[in-house]
């Protein structure tokens, strides 16, 4: 168990499920090749010391933003028996790591620096050190708009075009710091003559890289050095470590497919010899946990008409469904000629395109989970939901069919709602809607929210390129903020307010997110 530095003004009630989840992303980055990441190192004190300190600070109209940017925060629910401070207000709960992006970013500028300017890291607080990369940042924008000058043959190679873009595999030192100086990312610091790693980019007509994949080779046999014939995707990578600007997403799936589908390979539907185990879910792929394919058992990346992914939704995904589906039939009661679930009904993690008919009920008496599932809509909803609705992570572009009562929180986020109709007439506590991209807030009219609405998560604090904000200041409740301001109009606190059926309408309780701050 790693020990960690106790802090006495923390205001996360979870917070040693944060630590571990640092730690645990410190050590996957570290098996994907990224250096300098040994537990007592410089990088890894000040993930586990500096920035734990400033995540679990007091949240204040200043550092409340930051802490949201990089991790999942809700507000905490004061439980009976649980320690005093827990009941403070500006307590938190814990959910994930919100933007590990912005985190990995970090790292990569740590890798920049010379040994000796990286051990004065560990005394660096997390503001000094945003604002340093904020200069990196300007620095590498600058030498991105230098001529490329690599020479095809020695420093890369040309896999071949597509449009106005070219695929190419890097093969020089120089070729390496380039497309890290250009893309803001560690990858010049990897080492070109390592057989088991290669690194291909997307480059436009002037020689600009917009996409870096990595492609590892792997073995069953830990220690071993990889085969050349069973490879992984680990990294699709855009600028500064995000997923890639949406006009190269396409671009970077149709690679990807093509590499998984090159008939030399995947013969065998049970053992593949090319798998995306790494960031798949930046170009639209779905992700599966439980797949003992490839390098061995873990989350991997298909997508979703592939016929691998029909293989495995046949063979795995619906037997399970159905199995869950079963127990939960079992929690259905009858009364008065009405239909409901005594507790829970978690459907999350299910793949499911609709929620089952046979579980259609008018009431759950606890929290109804359909979280990360292949959702459009809520269609066979209960008309009642006695605890939390749990829907972010889908695809649902309508609340048509949804619950009309929902006694806790309503989280709805990062879907495709262009606008609210169908929702809840009466929520009980929280509305999320961050994330989705919404055009109007008609339908809303008639909802009571007696919680905080969350709004935001839009990319308006991105550039064209797809490249985060130098930094987030601001953003909490009505402190104004880049995000606030940059909302559209409708998007206003008054017009949010206006919009909906307060119970009093001069109240406030408005929470504008930056993108991915929570879900």
């Amino acid at each position: 168990m790693v020990s960690f530095k106790v802090y006495y003004e923390a205001n996360i009630a979870n917070v040693e499920a944060l630590k571990n989840e640092i730690v645990s992303l410190l050590q996957q980055n570290s098996r994907q090749g990224k250096p300098n990441l040994e537990p007592g190192g410089p990088i890894y004190k000040w993930f586990t010391n500096n920035l734990m300190k400033f995540l679990t600070g007091p949240a204040t109209s200043v550092s409340f933003p930051f802490q949201q940017s990089l991790i999942g925060l809700e507000p905490h629910r004061y439980k009976e028996g649980e320690p005093e401070w827990m009941a403070k207000d500006d307590v938190m709960d814990y959910t994930e790591v919100g933007d590990w992006n912005k985190m990995d970013h970090i790292m990569d500028y740590f890798n920049s620096l010379s040994d000796h300017d990286r051990e004065k890291i560990v005394k660096k607080p997390y503001e000094q050190v945003d604002a340093e990369v904020a200069q990196w940042d300007k620095e590498l924008a600058e030498q991105e708009k230098s001529e490329n000058k690599l020479k095809e043959g020695t420093d890369y190679e040309v896999l071949y075009k597509d449009g106005d873009y070219t695929w190419v595999k890097l093969s020089s030192k120089e070729a390496y710091k380039c497309e890290g100086e250009a893309m803001g990312h560690c990858v010049g610091g990897y080492d070109p003559d390592n057989e088991n790693n290669t690194i291909i980019s997307l480059w436009d007509k002037k020689g600009q890289p917009h996409v870096t994949i990595e492609i590892s080779n792997y073995n069953s046999t830990p220690g071993m050095a990889g085969d050349a014939d069973s490879q992984e995707i680990v990294q699709i990578k855009g600028k500064q470590n995000a997923a890639p600007a949406e006009k190269y997403k396409d671009i970077a799936a149709k690679f990807v497919r093509n590499w998984m589908e090159d008939p030399e390979y995947n013969e065998d539907p049970d053992e593949p010899d090319r798998v995306v185990v790494g960031d798949g879910g930046n170009i639209g792929m779905i992700s599966y946990d439980n797949w003992m394919g490839g390098s061995g058992p873990g989350r991997h990346y298909f997508f979703p008409d592939s016929k691998l992914w029909e293989r495995i939704h046949k063979k795995e995904i619906l037997p399970a469904q159905k199995d869950r589906i079963k127990k939960n039939k079992k929690a259905i009661h009858k009364e008065g000629g009405q239909t409901y679930i005594d507790g829970n009904l978690n459907l999350a993690y299910m793949y499911l395109k609709e929620i089952p008919r046979e579980l259609e009920v008018a009431a759950v008496e606890g929290d109804l989970n359909l979280q990360s599932n292949l959702l459009t809509s809520l269609k066979n909803s209960p008309e009642h939901v006695d605890g939390d609705l749990y829907a972010g992570g889908n695809s649902i572009e309508t609340l048509e069919g949804g619950p009309e009562i929902v006694t806790g929180d309503y989280k709805i986020a990062y879907n495709k709602l262009k606008n609210l109709k169908g929702i809840a007439k009466e929520i009980g506590g929280d509305l999320h809607i961050e994330g989705n991209p919404l055009e109007s807030l008609d339908g809303a009219q008639d909802t009571v929210v007696l919680g905080k609405i969350f709004v935001g998560g839009w990319p308006v604090d991105r550039d064209p390129e797809g490249r985060p904000p130098v930094a987030e200041r601001g953003l909490h409740g009505d402190h104004g903020g880049s995000i606030r301001r940059a909302a559209p109009e409708w998007m206003q606190p008054n017009e949010i307010r206006d919009a909906f059926k307060w119970p009093d309408k001069g109240r406030t309780g408005l929470v504008y997110l930056p993108p991915r701050a929570q879900y």
